[in-house]
């Protein structure tokens, strides 16, 4: 086993992997404009982890005394999921909310299909579960960056996989098996940090149906496999590098990028779900059940960003005593610490997967959380902006500022409360902008499942029987309704007002 340097993870990048961005075939990704900002966010795992100070958290050891990276570690306890989110937060609070990028998606990955290929082993008798700890080993062993490709471009969407038109590939399927591997081809979308992964797991993103079969396929591979294409989103049109003007945006670029498969050959030891469309929807699942709680963890330091700038533009405009902003304020804090509360209950209340014994968070609770996060972001950008003020939106920029002609006006002019260096302002000015920019907003949104996709998990995780069974015993509804927790209280009220 091994635990790689930054460097060693930089160079393993160098292996000829097929990248586009904005227009250009990316011949380096880890020195290619924005990209190279991903690459340093996802090098950030490697550098906490030869850091003394953070190796007995994010070092395990196998039963032969070789390190690895704790997070290849199959979750079987409390004590390990409460573990992983403080490896999530430790890596977000590091580079400046982001999650990290080589131990964050694809980890969540590696888990589910762990959990539901023993269970299709132990329904089906297939054997894919050795396949995939043969793969994590793997991962172990190189100390891998791995990825996940689960959301399918999909097309029409009022269409199920295998009734698209014009064409059949909006979804990633099989179009041809061989004795010794599948051939696939389609793309899926918003991959994060593919163009930086050592490897991608592929999963379905949905439940199938029979004759959807060739699109519950699950696989892994490597970025450089031949007809794998790499193309990375537009990046936001800023001067990166440039601190001062985008003290996030000037490194905030995930690369979540298009991942095209045309006609990729995926050899058999590397392929985990071929046509079981019953379990297709399982790996969805379960992905769910690990990564909206891995949301859940890193969405707390954004928030953390968030409410400090809000309280430090409050005391720079002298402000901070004023009973409206501090209403303001106490608001965000309550966001803050709330989303923080139910992403912690979710993973002490986890729940062991019978057929695996893996453990993962309680699904109501990780998703009220997700929801809960995402649903009040554009209220507590509202309240930053209120709080800051119009000046946000004027800010001279970073040149007029080092600029010596007028940077005596802005030093005199755009102060604050005295004490406060105008320099200081501005820079907290700056990041309102940045954590109002539309990438930060959309990702929040839609980042680790949309609004809709939180609504749908909790209502199908509802527990709908004791909410009706608490309405059915205060109405006197008697239709033989049994509840282990109702049914079973003391009566009430023991007396009656007209006894």
């Amino acid at each position: 086993m091994a635990i790689r340097t930054p460097e060693q993870y930089l160079a393993s990048l160098k292996d000829g992997r097929v990248v586009y961005h904005e227009g250009e075939k990316v011949e380096d990704v880890t020195r290619f404009p924005h990209l190279r900002s991903c690459a340093e966010i996802s090098a950030m795992d490697y550098v906490l982890a030869q850091d003394k100070r953070y190796q007995k958290l994010l070092i395990e050891h196998d039963k032969k005394g070789e390190p690895y990276h704790f997070v290849f570690k199959p979750p079987t306890t409390v004590e390990d999921i409460i573990r992983r989110r403080d490896v999530i937060q430790l890596t977000a609070r590091t580079c400046y909310g982001m999650p990290g990028g080589t131990k964050f998606t694809g980890i969540d990955a590696l888990h589910s299909i762990t959990a539901v290929t023993r269970r299709m082993d132990k329904k089906l008798g297939t054997s894919y579960a050795p396949r995939v700890e043969a793969f994590r080993e793997e991962c172990k062993k190189e100390d891998a960056a791995v990825a996940v490709a689960m959301t399918d471009v999909k097309g029409d969407r009022s269409l199920r996989p295998s009734k698209q038109k014009p064409h059949r590939d909006y979804y990633v399927r099989i179009v041809d098996e061989r004795k010794d591997g599948i051939v696939v081809r389609g793309a899926k979308v918003h991959i994060s940090w593919s163009p930086l992964a050592n490897e991608i797991i592929v999963l379905p993103c949905r439940a199938m149906r029979e004759d959807d079969k060739e699109y519950a396929v699950s696989f892994a591979v490597k970025p450089n496999a031949n007809g794998l294409t790499i193309i990375a989103p537009a990046a936001e049109a800023i001067d990166e590098g440039n601190e001062f003007e985008y003290p996030l945006n000037a490194h905030m670029y995930a690369a979540d990028s298009l991942v095209v498969f045309d006609n990729v050959f995926i050899p058999m030891e590397r392929v985990f779900l071929k046509g079981e469309w019953e379990f297709a929807g399982d790996m969805t699942y379960m992905f769910t059940n690990f990564h909206r709680a891995s949301a859940d963890a890193y969405k707390v330091t954004e928030n953390e960003i968030l409410v400090g700038t809000a309280a430090l533009m409050a005391e720079y405009n002298g402000l901070d005593k004023d009973h409206v902003i501090r209403d303001k304020l106490s608001w965000l804090v309550f966001y803050t610490e709330a989303s923080d509360a139910l992403g912690k209950a979710a993973c002490q209340n986890c729940v062991s997967d019978p057929d695996s014994g893996l453990v993962y968070p309680d699904r109501t609770m990780s998703n009220c959380a997700k929801f809960f996060f995402a649903d009040n972001y554009h209220q507590a950008i509202k309240l930053l902006q209120d709080i800051t003020g119009g000046i946000g939106a004027t800010i001279p920029s970073t040149k007029d500022y080092l600029n010596p002609v007028t940077r005596p006006y802005l030093d005199r002019y755009l102060g604050g409360k005295e004490g406060i260096a105008t320099e200081n302002r501005i820079r907290a000015i700056k990041l309102v902008k940045d954590l109002s920019s539309y990438w930060i907003q959309f990702n929040t949104l839609h980042g680790e499942g949309s609004l809709s996709a939180q609504r749908l998990s909790l209502y199908a995780v509802g527990d709908f029987e004791r909410y009706k069974a608490a309405a059915k015993r205060i109405a006197g509804i008697k239709d033989g309704w049994e509840h282990h927790i109702f049914s079973n209280l003391p009566k009430f009220p023991m007396w009656r007002w007209n006894d």
